[in-house]
Protein backbone atom coordinates (compact mmCIF):
# COMPACT_ATOMS: atom_id res chain seq x y z
CA UNK A 1 0.00 0.00 0.00
CA UNK A 2 1.20 3.49 -1.05
CA UNK A 3 1.32 6.06 1.24
CA UNK A 4 0.56 9.82 0.09
CA UNK A 5 3.22 12.02 -0.32
CA UNK A 6 0.99 15.05 -0.25
CA UNK A 7 2.02 17.76 2.30
CA UNK A 8 -0.24 18.37 4.76
CA UNK A 9 -0.99 22.32 5.27
CA UNK A 10 -3.33 24.22 7.64
CA UNK A 11 -4.80 27.44 8.17
CA UNK A 12 -4.66 28.82 12.00
CA UNK A 13 -5.76 31.88 13.35
CA UNK A 14 -6.01 32.57 17.27
CA UNK A 15 -8.94 34.40 18.32
CA UNK A 16 -10.07 36.22 21.25
CA UNK A 17 -13.59 35.72 22.58
CA UNK A 18 -14.54 38.40 24.82
CA UNK A 19 -11.19 39.53 25.76
CA UNK A 20 -10.58 41.57 28.36
CA UNK A 21 -8.08 44.14 27.79
CA UNK A 22 -6.75 45.90 31.25
CA UNK A 23 -4.36 48.92 30.59
CA UNK A 24 -1.95 49.68 33.48
CA UNK A 25 0.31 52.95 32.93
CA UNK A 26 1.93 54.49 35.79
CA UNK A 27 2.58 58.07 35.21
CA UNK A 28 5.61 60.26 36.68
CA UNK A 29 6.09 63.90 37.35
CA UNK A 30 2.79 64.05 38.75
CA UNK A 31 3.81 64.74 42.58
CA UNK A 32 2.42 68.13 42.13
CA UNK A 33 -0.96 67.78 40.50
CA UNK A 34 -1.59 64.64 42.86
CA UNK A 35 -1.19 66.96 46.01
CA UNK A 36 -3.23 69.45 44.26
CA UNK A 37 -6.23 67.03 43.64
CA UNK A 38 -5.66 65.26 46.94
CA UNK A 39 -6.03 69.11 48.68
CA UNK A 40 -9.29 69.13 46.79
CA UNK A 41 -11.15 65.98 47.40
CA UNK A 42 -10.55 66.49 51.30
CA UNK A 43 -11.82 69.85 51.38
CA UNK A 44 -14.88 67.76 49.54
CA UNK A 45 -14.90 65.65 51.93
CA UNK A 46 -14.70 67.84 55.18
CA UNK A 47 -17.61 69.65 53.68
CA UNK A 48 -19.87 66.64 52.44
CA UNK A 49 -18.64 63.85 54.56
CA UNK A 50 -21.87 63.38 56.72
CA UNK A 51 -24.39 64.11 54.10
CA UNK A 52 -26.18 61.59 52.05
CA UNK A 53 -26.93 64.26 49.16
CA UNK A 54 -23.65 65.06 48.63
CA UNK A 55 -21.63 61.61 49.64
CA UNK A 56 -22.52 59.06 47.61
CA UNK A 57 -21.16 56.22 50.12
CA UNK A 58 -23.60 57.32 52.74
CA UNK A 59 -26.62 56.83 49.76
CA UNK A 60 -26.50 53.03 50.25
CA UNK A 61 -26.75 52.63 46.53
CA UNK A 62 -23.66 51.27 45.95
CA UNK A 63 -21.22 49.26 47.06
CA UNK A 64 -18.10 51.95 48.96
CA UNK A 65 -18.49 50.89 52.93
CA UNK A 66 -17.49 53.78 54.56
CA UNK A 67 -15.05 56.65 53.28
CA UNK A 68 -16.70 59.32 50.68
CA UNK A 69 -17.66 59.69 47.52
CA UNK A 70 -18.39 62.87 45.11
CA UNK A 71 -21.90 62.26 43.27
CA UNK A 72 -21.47 62.00 39.97
CA UNK A 73 -23.65 65.14 39.18
CA UNK A 74 -20.28 66.51 40.68
CA UNK A 75 -18.51 65.28 37.03
CA UNK A 76 -15.21 65.56 38.90
CA UNK A 77 -13.12 66.03 35.71
CA UNK A 78 -15.06 69.05 34.71
CA UNK A 79 -14.30 70.71 37.73
CA UNK A 80 -12.13 74.71 36.77
CA UNK A 81 -9.31 73.96 38.51
CA UNK A 82 -5.69 73.90 36.83
CA UNK A 83 -4.80 70.25 38.36
CA UNK A 84 -7.70 68.66 37.64
CA UNK A 85 -7.66 69.70 33.88
CA UNK A 86 -3.96 68.53 33.58
CA UNK A 87 -5.06 65.86 34.82
CA UNK A 88 -8.05 65.24 32.50
CA UNK A 89 -5.72 66.37 29.74
CA UNK A 90 -2.26 64.85 29.83
CA UNK A 91 -3.18 61.84 31.80
CA UNK A 92 -6.96 60.72 31.21
CA UNK A 93 -7.61 61.81 27.89
CA UNK A 94 -4.40 60.08 26.46
CA UNK A 95 -4.92 57.33 28.40
CA UNK A 96 -8.74 56.40 27.31
CA UNK A 97 -7.52 57.06 23.65
CA UNK A 98 -4.78 54.26 24.00
CA UNK A 99 -7.22 51.81 25.66
CA UNK A 100 -10.16 52.48 22.86
CA UNK A 101 -7.50 51.98 20.30
CA UNK A 102 -6.62 48.37 21.64
CA UNK A 103 -9.65 47.59 23.38
CA UNK A 104 -12.17 48.61 20.06
CA UNK A 105 -9.25 47.97 16.98
CA UNK A 106 -9.71 51.29 16.43
CA UNK A 107 -13.54 51.65 16.03
CA UNK A 108 -14.24 53.39 18.38
CA UNK A 109 -13.08 56.86 18.72
CA UNK A 110 -12.75 59.99 22.04
CA UNK A 111 -14.65 62.15 20.04
CA UNK A 112 -17.83 59.47 20.16
CA UNK A 113 -17.52 59.10 23.83
CA UNK A 114 -18.03 61.04 26.68
CA UNK A 115 -17.14 60.81 30.56
CA UNK A 116 -18.97 60.55 33.73
CA UNK A 117 -16.65 60.88 36.63
CA UNK A 118 -15.96 61.11 40.31
CA UNK A 119 -13.34 61.02 43.35
CA UNK A 120 -13.10 58.87 46.09
CA UNK A 121 -11.15 58.64 49.10
CA UNK A 122 -10.63 55.86 51.74
CA UNK A 123 -9.61 55.56 55.34
CA UNK A 124 -8.58 52.78 57.64
CA UNK A 125 -11.34 49.58 57.50
CA UNK A 126 -12.98 51.21 54.07
CA UNK A 127 -13.14 49.11 51.43
CA UNK A 128 -15.71 48.79 48.02
CA UNK A 129 -17.79 45.19 47.57
CA UNK A 130 -17.52 43.73 44.27
CA UNK A 131 -19.03 45.33 41.72
CA UNK A 132 -18.88 46.36 37.97
CA UNK A 133 -20.23 48.96 35.89
CA UNK A 134 -23.15 48.37 34.05
CA UNK A 135 -24.18 51.51 32.84
CA UNK A 136 -25.90 51.02 28.92
CA UNK A 137 -23.44 52.56 26.62
CA UNK A 138 -20.09 52.09 28.87
CA UNK A 139 -17.37 51.28 26.68
CA UNK A 140 -14.44 51.14 29.72
CA UNK A 141 -14.11 52.04 33.02
CA UNK A 142 -11.08 53.55 34.66
CA UNK A 143 -9.20 54.35 38.14
CA UNK A 144 -6.48 57.09 38.54
CA UNK A 145 -4.81 56.98 41.54
CA UNK A 146 -3.94 60.25 42.91
CA UNK A 147 -2.27 58.66 46.80
CA UNK A 148 -1.53 55.19 47.99
CA UNK A 149 -0.26 54.44 51.04
CA UNK A 150 2.18 52.05 51.99
CA UNK A 151 0.03 49.20 53.31
CA UNK A 152 1.45 45.41 53.55
CA UNK A 153 -0.50 43.28 50.71
CA UNK A 154 -2.96 42.85 50.17
CA UNK A 155 -4.60 45.70 52.35
CA UNK A 156 -5.52 48.37 49.40
CA UNK A 157 -5.04 46.74 46.63
CA UNK A 158 -8.09 45.92 43.53
CA UNK A 159 -8.71 42.72 42.70
CA UNK A 160 -10.98 41.52 39.68
CA UNK A 161 -12.85 38.48 39.60
CA UNK A 162 -12.57 35.55 36.65
CA UNK A 163 -15.79 36.05 34.51
CA UNK A 164 -15.11 32.57 33.25
CA UNK A 165 -15.28 30.65 37.23
CA UNK A 166 -15.26 27.13 35.22
CA UNK A 167 -11.75 28.08 34.00
CA UNK A 168 -10.49 27.68 37.57
CA UNK A 169 -10.90 23.73 37.01
CA UNK A 170 -8.60 23.84 34.08
CA UNK A 171 -5.67 25.58 36.09
CA UNK A 172 -7.06 29.66 35.60
CA UNK A 173 -6.72 31.57 38.62
CA UNK A 174 -10.17 32.84 39.91
CA UNK A 175 -8.90 36.11 40.64
CA UNK A 176 -6.25 38.65 38.91
CA UNK A 177 -4.93 41.48 41.98
CA UNK A 178 -3.05 44.90 41.43
CA UNK A 179 -1.35 46.80 43.75
CA UNK A 180 -2.09 50.01 42.47
CA UNK A 181 0.70 52.87 42.89
CA UNK A 182 0.39 56.65 43.20
CA UNK A 183 0.41 57.95 39.71
CA UNK A 184 -1.49 54.72 38.45
CA UNK A 185 -4.02 54.79 36.18
CA UNK A 186 -5.72 51.52 35.22
CA UNK A 187 -8.47 50.86 32.25
CA UNK A 188 -10.75 48.19 32.32
CA UNK A 189 -13.98 46.78 30.67
CA UNK A 190 -16.94 47.84 32.28
CA UNK A 191 -18.06 44.29 33.18
CA UNK A 192 -15.00 43.19 34.98
CA UNK A 193 -16.04 42.55 38.37
CA UNK A 194 -13.86 44.19 40.76
CA UNK A 195 -13.57 45.17 44.90
CA UNK A 196 -11.03 47.06 47.00
CA UNK A 197 -9.65 45.68 50.03
CA UNK A 198 -9.75 47.39 53.74
CA UNK A 199 -6.08 48.50 55.27
CA UNK A 200 -5.64 49.57 58.44
CA UNK A 201 -3.86 52.42 59.98
CA UNK A 202 -3.07 55.96 58.71
CA UNK A 203 -3.34 57.48 55.59
CA UNK A 204 -5.99 57.48 52.77
CA UNK A 205 -6.25 55.87 49.45
CA UNK A 206 -7.52 58.82 47.15
CA UNK A 207 -8.72 57.94 43.52
CA UNK A 208 -10.32 59.61 40.76
CA UNK A 209 -12.90 57.26 38.77
CA UNK A 210 -14.18 57.69 35.70
CA UNK A 211 -16.47 55.58 32.96
CA UNK A 212 -16.38 56.34 29.12
CA UNK A 213 -19.54 56.55 27.69
CA UNK A 214 -20.90 56.54 23.98
CA UNK A 215 -22.36 59.91 22.91
CA UNK A 216 -26.23 60.07 22.70
CA UNK A 217 -26.21 57.40 25.28
CA UNK A 218 -28.76 58.39 27.94
CA UNK A 219 -27.44 58.28 31.44
CA UNK A 220 -29.35 58.09 34.63
CA UNK A 221 -27.66 59.16 37.75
Amino acid sequence: MRTSTTIIQHDTRFEDHFPIHVMVSHHTGVDEINLEILEIVRKLRTLHENDSQENEALSGTITTYGGYQTSKKMMFLERNDPAINRLRTEIILPGVARYLDTAYDNEVKPSRTRMVSWANILSAGDWQAPHMHPTVGNLASGVYYVQVPEKPKPEGCIEFLNPHPVAHHHGISLTRRLYPRTGDLIIFPPYYIHYVYPFKGDGDRAIISFDVILQNTQFVF
